[in-house]
């Protein structure tokens, strides 16, 4: 099972972002769902059971200070078709959050990465065309206050994500 760490906005962030992105680009095909926004602190891959189980009891002794993040910069990525939002700013507590994580996905044989970290939220994929300048300007503020293993499977329609486990921030 294909698998990640991530943190979710909450239910209100996403809402605005989701509302944001609508009057940006209307006309955007490919979006993300809404249900689906999250910032990726470390990928997994391919896990299995074995896997997972020793992840989470690393992850249960596991301490973290929640923080604030602000999402206040877009891109688009060419070679991958991919408009994103991130924070202009990468806080250090993320920062700080993506070595914990890429140290315990090592401890469990995950590999996660050798890219340097660039904190971001997709909203859309596969694009025909890069999207155009955005309306507005991004400008959102969330407290990050667990990080989420989260499953990947694809449909038709596109990736759903399931939750598997949370941890709260201190």
């Amino acid at each position: 099972m294909r698998t990640f760490l991530t943190i979710a906005p909450d239910h209100e962030t996403a809402l605005a972002i989701d509302r944001w992105s609508e009057l940006c680009w209307p006309a955007l095909d490919r979006r993300i769902p809404v249900q689906n926004y999250h910032l990726t602190v470390a990928f997994l891959g391919d896990t299995d059971d074995n896997a997972l189980q020793k992840l989470s009891e690393i992850l249960d002794n596991f301490t973290h200070p929640s923080f604030e993040l602000k999402l206040n910069d877009i891109g688009y990525w060419p070679d991958s078709n991919v408009l994103w939002l991130g924070p202009t700013l990468v806080p250090d507590e993320l920062n700080a959050l993506h070595k914990k994580c890429k140290q315990a996905a090592n401890r469990i044989g995950a590999r996660a990465g050798g890219k340097r970290y660039h904190p971001h939220m997709t909203l859309a994929r596969k694009l025909i065309a890069p999207p155009g300048s955005a309306l507005l300007a991004p400008d959102f503020v969330f407290i990050a206050a667990a990080l989420e293993l989260w499953s990947s499977v694809r449909e038709a329609k596109g990736a759903r994500y399931d939750t598997l486990a949370s941890w709260r921030f201190n």
